[in-house]
């Protein structure tokens, strides 16, 4: 089957004219120029994106102390609710405290007055003796009666002294009581109050630094969406520059069959073109990726002539490589992403549209710029160069310099 579509290609590619191998120095100087400007987009959309990340991860931090200062205050706010508990029955308790000590205050004032007229009674009167009590008796039965009621009230005298004592200390007793459940009433308010201030202060500031980082982070997006603008902006031009280099140099003056070829073994679509959410902010993928083995055969997806073959970076997952470094960066020395990767002019589609097709991220090339190439005929291998995560193929279709989706030339 392979061998057919290579058969067909090869015909299709005998009507197409033979390019010229001269390179322009002025519009290769534009190029190179058009994808420094590129890759100084790029790497600012990098940094910007790293800053983003870092605003990402210090809002978490705050955020996650909020959260604890939030349980802290929920628990100081049931205390709160507990201790409103005790300061209405330590109320309720100093209410009756006071009663209780109004009325002992009353009856310790009636017992004073009692005793006092009985003082001044006995100091007027003096305190009579039996032999007195038996004289002013009419009888034995008299007597009796009499001393009975002395002593009555003298054991009432006494009675009266132990009760007022008895008041006395009542009264110290309740006051006290009183005394210390509003100093303890007065305490447990204070300190509750104190920590409850104290923990929505701190969560207040923190909420500030928390207000100040999201905004710092809009800003930092919308200069995403600016950077992005200039990056597609960017590699319109850079694209346009490679066609005018094209053109000037006579590159590939045949014309597209409107078709494409599956450029390798696997079907497995690993991403796809368009716009995409990594890390919360949007960025641009120009091309399809394929999931495919390293090593495995990439094959022209159509006939042309390559314009760019290059071997810039060791494939981290090759037999020649310690460590697995990766590096993805957007520089030269990276293939500007790419890694190593091939580039073949197909030529003018039937819309009059000059076609280009991309192949990303090889382990290595079989092709050389200014060779000529029919659909199906092995140009690289896959790989890990480049900026890239893992084996596959990075298929890009470009229509006078604008990519588009590739997906839209396959049967």
């Amino acid at each position: 089957m392979k061998k057919g579509m290579k058969g067909r290609a090869f015909i299709a590619f005998s009507a197409v004219a033979i390019l010229l191998s001269s390179t322009s120095v002025c519009y290769g100087d534009a190029v190179t120029d058009a994808q420094k400007e590129l890759n100084s987009i790029k790497s600012q959309i990098d940094a910007n994106a790293g800053q983003i990340s870092a605003v990402e991860a210090e809002v978490q931090g705050y955020v996650n102390e909020i959260d604890n200062l939030d349980s802290q205050i929920s628990v100081y706010t049931e205390e709160l609710n507990e201790l409103q508990g005790q300061v209405d029955a330590i109320n309720e308790q100093i209410t009756k405290y006071q009663n209780d000590l109004q009325n002992s205050a009353q009856l310790y004032n009636s017992a004073e007055d009692v005793y006092t007229t009985r003082l001044r009674a006995i100091y007027e009167n003096g305190i009579p003796s039996v032999f007195e009590i038996l004289i002013s008796s009419d009888g034995i039965a008299d007597f009796f009666s009499k001393l009975n009621v002395y002593a009555s009230i003298l054991e009432y005298d006494q009675s009266l002294i132990g009760n007022m004592k008895s008041q006395k200390e009542y009264v110290d007793y309740l006051r006290t009581n009183i005394e210390e459940g509003k100093l303890s009433l007065d305490q447990l308010s204070y300190d509750v109050e104190k920590s409850t201030k104290a923990l929505q202060s701190a969560r207040n500031e923190k909420q500030k630094v928390v207000n100040s980082l999201s905004a710092s982070k809009t800003k930092l997006l919308a200069a995403s969406k600016i950077l992005l603008e200039q990056q597609q902006e960017a590699e319109r031009k850079l694209q346009e520059e490679i066609r005018k280099a094209a053109a000037a140099n006579g590159q590939h003056n045949g014309y597209f069959s409107d078709v494409f070829i599956w450029p390798t073994t696997s079907s497995i679509i690993t991403g796809t073109f368009g716009w995409y959410s990594p890390g919360g902010y949007s960025s641009w993928h120009s091309g399809t990726d394929i999931g495919v083995p390293r090593g495995t055969q990439v094959w022209a997806a159509a006939s042309g002539r390559v314009i760019t073959a290059t071997t810039v970076t060791t494939d981290p997952n090759g037999p020649y490589t310690a460590g697995g470094y990766k590096d993805h960066s957007f520089t030269p020395g990276n293939g500007y992403g790419y890694g190593n990767y091939v580039v073949i002019d197909n030529g003018i589609d039937s819309n009059g549209r000059r076609i280009h097709t991309y192949y990303g991220h090889l382990s290595s090339v079989a092709v050389s710029p200014g060779q000529n190439v029919v659909a199906g005929q092995v140009i690289g291998y896959s790989g890990n160069t480049g900026n890239s995560y893992g084996a596959h193929l990075h298929f890009e279709v470009r229509v006078d310099g604008i990519a588009v989706d590739p997906m839209s030339y396959f049967n």
